[in-house]
């Protein structure tokens, strides 16, 4: 499952994560599966699971200052390599 069925609006309102079984979650639904991802963050890909609400307002609160806490890291901090790939 892609992002083939979202508005173009809609693909650019928040951050979303494929897992590998096709489900898309979006904004602090995202979290938890990003966190699996990992590899140590299964410990806080659980602690995101069990409190949804505090989740989607922390991804809230850092996407309304995305724009200084990127001046605040550097454009390297959210540069991504292409020629990367994860297997």
């Amino acid at each position: 499952r892609s992002l083939d069925d979202l508005p173009p609006d809609g693909r650019l309102d928040s951050w979303h994560v494929i897992t590998p079984d096709g489900r898309r979650h979006s904004s602090g639904a995202a979290v938890g599966p990003a966190l699996e991802a990992l590899p140590a963050g299964r410990p806080l890909a659980r602690l995101a699971k069990v409190a949804p609400p505090l989740m989607e307002a922390a991804y809230r609160a850092v996407a309304k200052r995305r724009t200084s806490i990127g001046r605040l890291l550097g454009t390297d901090a959210c540069a991504v390599d292409p020629s990367h790939t994860r297997s």
